[in-house]
């Protein structure tokens, strides 16, 4: 079985992930507990060889592993970077081969040094690997440092994803009277998913991609 295929099955939205291109950066935007964190897990998944890292600056490490893992078992690695436990803890976190650390989510230079090792290990090895790269959330990092500044991040981090063939999926929490981080940030990406809450419960659409619905769905 491929490593699409094994996505495929393991996709939990109306999403096709095993139809996001390599090299392809993708932005989930949408307002708060609209469902984003399962868009961002199935994206991962996306990417044609079974590596992923996720930099996490809003919740804990636990959280992320345990829901990629009751998506893909044991088929598919994920490693991290957490931008959380030592700005939360007198306790010093130490790295491991799976978890790195930085300070906390204002150190945007930490973070692409990490991320973009990463993306140059999947690159360099004997046999390319086209991972899946991941951050959750945008709207973390702009607590701390301002749009300019996280814009410019984005802008290295998303052109190293597209040079290395992997897969970029970053979510983002918008606020109907602040569009400005989610319009700066779909200059970026080569393709958005929209999340909201109705009624009938959660819904997706896809913008500039072929690899879901392009009107409301429910998920």
């Amino acid at each position: 079985m491929t490593g699409d295929a094994q996505y495929g099955s393991a996709s939990r939205t109306p999403l096709r992930p095993e139809a996001v291109p390599a090299g392809t950066n993708v932005l989930i935007a949408g307002p708060g507990l609209t469902g984003k964190r399962e868009v961002l897990l199935d994206l991962l998944g996306a990417a044609p060889d079974p590596a992923a890292m996720l930099v996490t600056t809003k919740h804990g490490v636990d959280r992320f592993r345990e829901g990629f893992r009751d998506r893909y078992g044991d088929e598919r690695s994920l490693q991290f970077v957490d931008c959380v436990s030592r700005q939360r803890s007198m306790a010093v976190a130490r790295d491991t081969a799976a978890v790195s650390h930085v300070s906390g989510p204002g150190d945007l230079t930490g973070i692409g040094i990490l991320a973009s090792g990463q993306l140059y290990d999947w690159y360099r090895a004997d046999e390319r690997v086209r991972g899946a790269l991941g951050l959750h959330s945008l709207s973390t990092l702009l607590m701390y440092a301002d749009l300019r500044r996280v814009y410019q991040f984005m802008h290295v981090l998303t052109g190293r994803v597209d040079g290395a063939d992997c897969v970029g999926a970053y979510a983002l929490d918008t606020v109907a009277s602040d569009p400005e981080p989610a319009a700066r940030f779909t200059q970026l990406c080569d393709a958005v998913v929209d999340t909201r809450q109705t009624d009938e419960g959660r819904e997706l659409r896809v913008r500039g991609g072929r690899f879901g619905p392009r009107s409301w769905t429910a998920f």
